[in-house]
């Protein structure tokens, strides 16, 4: 499958096959098997394309002599664009900065709801406590100081610094 050009921040396009469920036991053929395929789609890329795309590669390289069923997608996510979001982005940057003493903005490969309201024109950024490698993880968990650093810093970004009030 071609590749598509990385985004500077986010990355590349993603896939991989989160599930797989088929057969009934060891010793026999199976009747069906289903895969199911978590895509991300880099900025530029539209979900109908990424989703035509990776079906005409399955046709080609898994060279079956029966026929692939393909449902409609789960969840269709969109790619959030970093371009629409500056002046939120510079003020929530400024408060963690002041609060935490450095401030990197990232790009993160990981689909977030913020992306539907920033494609409809809402000026949106992520921004929150811990590491997303434990996120959505049976062994999820925060640093508490992390915890009450990001309280901090959304109450100042939210309502200003408390010693000026």
């Amino acid at each position: 499958m071609a590749r598509l050009a990385a985004d500077d921040l986010c990355g590349p396009a993603t896939l991989s096959v989160g599930t797989i469920h088929g057969g009934i036991g060891v010793n026999t053929v199976p009747e069906a098997c289903t895969i199911e395929i978590d895509r991300r789609l880099p900025l530029g890329e539209q979900p109908d394309e990424a989703r035509r795309r990776l079906i005409d590669y399955l046709a080609r390289a898994a060279d079956l002599d029966f026929p692939i069923r393909h449902d409609p997608p789960f969840a269709v996510g969109l790619p959030m664009s970093d371009e629409t979001n500056g002046p939120l982005a510079d003020r929530l940057s400024a408060v963690v900065a002041e609060v935490a003493g450095t401030c990197r903005r990232v790009g993160v490969p990981y689909g977030t709801n913020a992306a539907i309201f920033a494609a409809a024109g809402v000026p949106s950024v992520v921004f929150g406590p811990g590491h997303i490698e434990q996120a959505h993880t049976k062994d999820e968990w925060v640093p508490l100081d992390q915890l009450q650093q990001a309280a901090e810093i959304y109450y100042r970004f939210c309502w200003g610094d408390p010693a000026e009030q």
